[in-house]
């Protein structure tokens, strides 16, 4: 800022005129003339501003002369020279309105128009006023005031009551929004004393007041706009993995196969802040407090310390999309004991009824965790993990067969058999695998270094800087930890074994307590038996502080030989030297099993099905369908027993695929 004699300017919250400029001090005189100070160039232009300061828009507005065509930019320098000349030559003594008179003459000769002294007059205000911008067409670039400043109050004010009074309404039409306006206006003021403008007129004013508010949109989208706050978005994210995390429900866009039926599965995340590190996930068919425990607790233990049982049974669903592939297998394990351990300090809930409820909330307490529920209406306090969902959606539900679109208009009307469906083990261990390998492994923009924007980090590599800078203790729960937190299922032990949700459970170590009462008494004489509900496979009794694993009498689990030929098969292929495959790869599997879905039966297996029910000791049978013995007397006590149906039935699907390690007998027919 360049100071004169004779300026007036803001200094020290008073207002100043320069009365004498020197190489290095300045003479100011005071506002009330009382008193003159000299004060050094350096301070004065370091904490000076000119009285009256130019507004930053007319600054801003100057960027549209830029965007002028040579005929726009033609006409602002005519009015430019015209303006100047006419305070020369009011300089020189001409008058006033003389000069005006010969500006509007030069104007029109040469721009063709037929301007008088009272637009000269206008441009030459605006120009002192705004600067050059103030010489555009303000209604032609954009730079007009809203047109709806020019109509009643009354009616603006009407028309801003009536759109607030719709956010919970249904949807209705622009006439509906209208004639409520109306109503408003004859309710305030009487009958007819404000006038309404013409129909397109209001049209046009609703949708300019509308701006943000949805008020002819969907009333979904207009009930999650009223109850984003009009502040400032609170920031709690934590800055270290695991002081915040986020915990939510959502149904997902798929259908799976439970129970013979289609269903659709709802999917729970636990969510880092920090890291943005998927801790855990798991797929149920309704939402339980229980689950909420299992979910907890599958983020509490690393994939690598927990259970034998849980182990074996991810092996076996995984066959069905790495098939013979040994390798693949231990690959997508590897991707999963990688991913980093994080302990949530800290949880944040919506108020639903799991959340909220005493099992959950004791967890949590337990493990030292602290609880924040979140207040009614508060949706932006956990948009990250929505926005978690939708690239759930994106990148790995969209893939899976049986996909139903983001809505129903979006829904095809493909028919596909509930065979083909995956199951809710299949599913759980598919986007479990998904996680390890995609999610954590790929980079996010959110973990973008903010002195190098270019620099993106992975979930994984962002706990693991953090590790590195601020390196931290946490001892995960053990395997028996998780086992306790489990949720418990009461049962009488048989001289068989246990049944639990048509399963048969045993084990060599439980002869003593066969047919033996518990000793707790309130729950005549049955055991405590810890179940997985997203592992079929494996079953422990609680002794004490001890757990006694029991395991699935599936007819597969015992295959002679089996790991000694898988054992051969990964040294021969080591062996070759074959490569490590990326993250894309293993992901292209995933995805490829989630498209194609589960092989339908053929009609000889359907039958073949049928017989080995009827003779569970049939050598030549290959399908999973064999039924353990049974007790004397008893019933055969395995999910999808069909003992007396046709041979054209198809039986029920086991919880998962189990392909036989050997195919010697099949058919010659058969593909």
């Amino acid at each position: 800022m360049k100071l004169h004699p004779g300026d007036v300017i803001r200094w020290q919250g008073g207002t100043h005129q320069v009365i004498a400029v020197r190489p290095s001090y300045l003479t100011l005189r005071s506002a009330d003339g009382e008193e003159d100070i000299e004060v050094l160039a350096s301070d004065l232009q370091r904490d000076a501003e000119p009285a009256a300061a130019i507004p930053a828009r007319h600054l801003l507005e100057l960027r549209h002369l830029d965007e002028l065509d040579a005929a726009e930019r033609r006409v602002v320098d005519i009015w430019l020279d015209e303006l100047e000349r006419v305070e020369e030559n009011a300089a020189r003594g001409m008058k006033r309105m003389q000069a005006y008179e010969q500006a509007a003459a030069n104007v029109n000769r040469l721009l063709g128009t037929d301007y008088g002294t009272s637009k000269v007059i206008r441009q030459r205000q605006d120009l002192k006023k705004m600067g050059v911008s103030g010489l555009l067409d303000r209604r032609r670039h954009g730079l007009a005031d809203a047109p709806g400043r020019a109509y009643d109050e009354r009616l603006i004010d009407a028309i801003l009551t009536v759109q607030a009074g719709q956010e919970r309404k249904s949807t209705g039409t622009g006439t509906r929004l209208i004639w409520l306006v109306r109503r408003e206006l004859d309710d305030r003021f009487g009958e007819g004393v404000v006038p309404m403008p013409s129909r397109a007129t209001m049209y046009r004013l609703l949708s300019e007041l509308d701006a943000g508010k949805h008020t002819l949109g969907t009333a979904r989208t207009r009930r999650t706009t009223a109850n984003q706050p009009d502040h400032m978005h609170g920031v709690r994210s934590g800055v270290r993995p695991g002081e915040q995390v986020l915990i939510d429900t959502t149904p997902m866009e798929i259908l799976v196969e439970c129970d013979g039926e289609p269903v659709r599965p709802d999917l729970t995340l636990l969510l880092c802040e920090a890291s943005r590190s998927t801790l855990s996930g798991i797929v149920t068919v309704g939402s339980r407090s229980i689950d909420l425990v299992v979910v907890l607790a599958r983020a509490l233990v690393p994939y690598a310390s927990r259970p034998d049982g849980v182990r074996a049974n991810r092996r076996q669903v995984s066959e069905a999309w790495t098939g013979t592939d040994g390798l693949m297998i231990e690959r997508f394990e590897a991707m999963r004991d990688a991913q980093p351990y994080v302990f949530p300090e800290s949880i944040t809930t919506d108020r639903g009824a799991s959340y909220v409820s005493r099992h959950f909330s004791d967890a949590c307490r337990t493990l030292g965790i602290s609880l924040t529920v979140n207040a009614e209406y508060s949706p932006t306090q956990k948009a990250k993990i929505e926005r978690m969902f939708r690239t759930v959606k994106d990148m790995f539900t969209q893939y899976a067969i049986a996909f139903l679109g983001q809505s129903t208009d979006m829904r095809g009307d493909e028919i596909i058999a509930t065979s083909q469906l995956l199951t809710l083990e299949q599913l759980q261990e598919l986007f479990e695998d998904w996680v390890a390998v995609t999610w954590q492994n790929r980079p996010h923009k959110a973990l973008r270094d903010p002195r190098n924007p270019r620099l993106m980090l992975t979930p994984n590599q962002m706990v693991a800087a953090y590790r590195e800078i601020a390196p931290e203790l946490q001892v995960p729960l053990t395997a028996e930890k998780y086992i306790a937190l489990l949720p418990t299922e009461w049962r009488v032990i048989n001289h068989y074994g246990v049944d639990i949700d048509l399963r048969v459970y045993d084990s060599t170590e439980l002869g003593p307590l066969r047919k033996k009462r518990s000793p707790h008494h309130r729950q005549q004489g049955k055991w405590p038996f810890h179940v997985d509900p997203y592992n079929p496979m494996t079953v422990w009794l609680e002794l004490g502080d001890q757990f006694l694993p029991l395991d699935w009498r599936s007819p597969y689990s015992g295959a002679p030989m089996a790991d000694e030929v898988w054992g051969v098969a990964r040294a021969q292929a080591a062996a070759r030297g074959e490569s490590e495959p990326s993250t894309d790869d293993l992901n292209e599997v995933i995805r490829r099993f989630m498209y194609k879905g589960n092989a339908v039966p053929t009609k000889r297996q359907k039958k073949r099905a049928v017989s080995a029910r009827m003779d569970p000791l049939a050598i030549t049978n290959q399908l999973p369908h064999v039924a353990p013995a049974a007790p004397p007397g008893g019933e055969l006590s395995v999910a999808g027993d069909v003992g007396g149906e046709k041979d054209d039935v198809m039986p029920a699907k086991p919880a998962w695929p189990v392909a036989a390690p050997f195919g010697m007998t099949r058919s010659p027919d058969e593909a």
